[in-house]
């Protein structure tokens, strides 16, 4: 099978990014052609690097459900690892400037930083990258969703999405939350307890005022009881 023209998958591949929404069958189909076609990896990675100077902020996370789609589809098989070989340099180079521009500081960044953290986690967890730089990165981004969750929800005016983009984008974070609970389930044969808890401890919810609000109901409730 002849292999494809690096013009042609520049365009192909360009076309894909800008038809790209966070509906997971969209992210596979990209992340698919990406781990194909690794033999142009660094093309398709210039093309990911256009794409985040010119998209709107909130849509830059797409690009990054890509990139966790492509390190995680080919670190799966044998048959896929040079595929990983050849992504994995490029993302590693990068790393620091993509987290950056994929969440900026920005207040239109904040709608990003929660799944962005949850992804740069992932990948902390796996030991994908330089352990120092992940550390780093996880730590900001961590202070990010403590300084979002403890001001203010975030407005639609404030991300720059609209209400129905924020619907839609609460319902594909949904439906990425079920996925990542279920690939939970499959651990590596030779993985540690410690690993293994640090991966469970990804799936459980950010503690907030509504929990403090539980506790203190609950209270309330022991404290009557007791009364009697």
């Amino acid at each position: 099978m002849d292999e494809i023209d690096p013009f042609e998958a520049r365009l192909l591949f360009s076309n894909m990014l800008d038809n790209l929404t966070g509906a997971q069958p969209t992210i596979d189909r990209v992340s698919a052609f990406a781990i194909k076609n690794h033999k142009l990896a660094d093309d398709l990675f210039e093309c990911i690097q256009e794409k985040l100077e010119r998209f709107p902020i909130p849509p830059r996370l797409n690009v990054l459900l890509v990139l966790d789609g492509i390190l995680a589809s080919s670190s799966r098989s044998t048959s896929t690892q040079l595929a990983l070989q050849a992504w994995k340099p490029l993302i590693s180079k990068d790393l620091s400037s993509l987290v950056h521009k994929i969440a900026p500081e920005a207040s239109a960044g904040n709608s990003n930083v929660l799944q962005a953290h949850k992804i740069v986690s992932n990948w902390q967890r796996k030991k994908l990258f330089d352990k120092a730089e992940l550390d780093k990165l996880s730590r900001m981004l961590a202070k990010r969703v403590g300084d979002v969750s403890g001001s203010h929800s975030i407005s639609a005016s404030e991300s720059g999405m609209r209400h129905q983009d924020i619907l839609k984008r609460i319902e594909e974070d949904r439906e990425r939350h079920k996925r990542h609970k279920e690939d939970a389930w499959i651990r590596p044969a030779n993985e540690s307890p410690k690993d293994e808890l640090c991966a469970y401890w990804e799936t459980v919810s950010d503690f907030n005022d509504a929990d403090w609000q539980e506790i203190s109901a609950d209270n309330e409730t022991y404290q009557l009881e007791r009364s009697y």
